[in-house]
């Protein structure tokens, strides 16, 4: 089983907290990236066989115009009608009849939603640019054209922000009944606008306790509305758990292409050039095989990160020995009740999902 990610750099503007691989839109690349984008897909034929889900995300895919958008397909339109799960991120500012049109003809049975608020303040803070009627005009629009499999994108722990803000976006984001809801905690990378205005003390940090408060509450309010809480930031109505992601969490392969894009094929891990210029030269810029050591260490960290865990059995039939033994520290982390081994599982109890980094750290 394998995944293909298509990365597409470009964005309206460029949001306050992302460091993701992107760039300002500019038309004049557009077509120069496509034809680049095509020929590393193309390289990639016989790593292609047996691909059960596509996901373009970016930057901003719904950025480029339609006849791009179609050209793309177009060339993927042999894996977009056999796999399972066909992806594709949104701004909702962006999303138009016709888009989805087009989208609903290729068989994209997914849609992301780049939301990450209801609020003004906080939509204004991470620079942002939709307003609620952009919002209910892409439910409606993906809906009419039979995409009903519709995950919103959303954050809390933003600065100025308060509990009162995580339940004004619950209640907005439930109204509108999506299947899938992705909900992360603001991470303040470096390089960007909001790294440099907490440095230079214009806004301040989140408060960590709050936080705290914040994903309890996510948490009770989802699972009370009938979303199952199944990784750390993801919950997901009955049957629509992300079939793409559960790739990445489950150490299984994926191809991914375009600029800082990242792969995973036979043992081997590549990344892609960050920048046009040389990604117009060499898609990869390094590439490395991952030891058995590290093969283990990421199957036991990432699977942790979903809310069943590590399955024991599946662990020796990949790596021929028990977790524990590989990992004592396993003991250690279950008598301080950060695991819990439980129906040949070990996994985090819920209740100290927040606190995963203590946990996934010893897997590093």
């Amino acid at each position: 089983m394998r995944g293909l990610y298509i990365h597409i750099p470009f964005c309206k503007t460029i949001c306050s907290y992302c460091d993701f691989p992107k760039r300002l839109a500019d038309s004049n690349l557009f077509e120069t990236y496509l034809n680049r984008l095509i020929e590393e897909i193309k390289s990639y034929k016989n790593e292609l066989n047996d691909i059960i889900s596509v996901y373009i995300g970016g930057g901003t895919p719904n950025v480029l115009p339609l006849n791009l958008l179609k050209r793309l397909f177009d060339e993927i339109k042999i894996y977009l009608d056999n796999s399972k799960e066909n992806t594709i991120e949104l701004n909702p500012e962006l999303v138009t009849n016709e888009l989805c049109e087009l989208l609903n003809e290729y068989k994209f049975n997914r849609v992301s939603l780049g939301i990450q608020s209801f609020e003004p303040d906080s939509i204004k803070l991470l620079n942002r640019h939709h307003t609620q009627n952009d919002i209910m005009n892409a439910f409606s629009y993906l809906r009419a054209n039979n995409i009903t499999n519709i995950n919103c994108d959303l954050m809390f722990g933003m600065p100025n922000t308060s509990l009162n803000n995580v339940k004004n976006d619950i209640e907005y984001v439930l109204s509108y009944n999506p299947t899938h809801i992705s909900y992360y905690s603001l991470i303040i990378e470096e390089h960007t606008k909001l790294y440099l205005d907490i440095k230079n003390h214009k806004i301040k940090e989140p408060d960590e306790d709050l936080e705290a408060d914040m994903y309890s509450y996510i948490n009770s309010k989802l699972k009370e509305a009938g979303f199952k809480h199944y990784e750390v930031s993801n919950y997901a109505k009955d049957g629509y758990e992300s079939i793409h992601n559960k790739l990445y969490w489950t150490c299984n392969e994926y191809v991914g292409v375009g600029i800082g894009a990242s792969g995973y094929i036979n043992g081997v891990r590549y990344s892609n050039n960050l920048g046009i210029n040389s990604y117009l030269k060499s898609f990869i810029k390094d590439s490395e095989e991952i030891s058995l050591e590290d093969q283990k260490k990421e199957f036991m960290m990432l699977g942790l990160r979903m809310l069943k865990g590590i399955n024991v059995e599946e662990y020796v039939k990949r790596f021929k020995n028990a977790p524990t033994i590989d990992f004592p520290v396993i003991n250690d982390l279950v008598s301080k009740e950060l695991l819990k081994i439980e129906n040949n599982q070990i996994k985090i109890p819920e209740d100290k999902f927040f606190l995963g980094n203590i946990v996934w750290r010893e897997f590093v």
